[in-house]
């Protein structure tokens, strides 16, 4: 039945793709935003939770249109938190998504959550960014980037040197404390932190708490 879609025994409308999908849960308003209209899935199923492994082999996957409006815009504040900049952001938010459209087939739900297969997606585009740009490229961008004034001009000249400063120490960090932090504050579990970059859950621990005591380090020093 046109504009249907079977759900267990019984039909619910599907909301026809594009449209909803012009905005952004947050941020990423740029290339990132205008994939909406293209990119739809076919079959729907649970967004943050692997499957049971004692499920069927034909497992339910998530619209791709339902995952692309869930992660949008943490993958847009995980993508910037590493480069700084909102234009690399959008295109590199673009590329992961693009990306993940086309891999999409090749998704197992039973095997890892919706979640980590897009941050480990977006992990590996933010690296071939740096690799193509340099670190020193890198840092020179986030520096010089700069949060929009809108009002209290005063008030937000002190927070764009905060932020300025405390992003450039976050570029600072050994790659792997620089991914923990990242990773965990756009919303994953040290388990799929630990997974994303090749260590335990007790490692990704480790990392992200050591990050974390560098920063603060920094700020005490820095008076930031």
């Amino acid at each position: 039945m046109a504009g249907r879609r079977r759900a267990g025994h019984r039909l619910v409308p599907v909301r026809p793709a594009g449209r909803d999908l012009q905005q952004p849960a947050q941020g990423g308003r740029g290339r990132a935003a205008q994939l909406g209209g293209r990119l739809a899935g076919t079959v729907t199923g649970p967004l943050d939770r692997a499957l049971p492994q004692h499920e069927p082999a034909v497992v339910e996957r998530p619209a791709f249109e339902d995952l692309y409006r869930e992660f949008l815009g943490r993958i847009y504040a995980y993508v910037r938190s590493q480069v700084g900049t909102s234009a690399d952001a959008e295109d590199i938010t673009a590329q992961v998504f693009m990306n993940a459209y086309q891999a999409y087939g090749r998704f197992e739900a039973r095997h890892t959550t919706p979640a980590a297969w897009l941050f480990r997606i977006a992990r590996n585009a933010t690296l071939d960014h740096f690799r193509a740009s340099g670190r020193r490229e890198r840092l020179r961008r986030t520096i010089q980037h700069q949060p929009v004034v809108e009002e209290d001009p005063a008030g937000q000249a002190e927070e764009r040197i905060q932020y300025q400063a405390l992003m450039a120490r976050v570029a600072e960090l050994p790659e792997r404390q620089r991914d923990a932090i990242s990773l965990r504050h756009s919303g994953l579990s040290f388990d799929e932190v630990g997974k994303l970059i090749g260590c335990s859950e007790d490692a990704a621990k480790m990392l992200y708490h050591r990050a974390l005591k560098a920063l603060k380090e920094a700020v005490q020093r820095e008076g930031v």
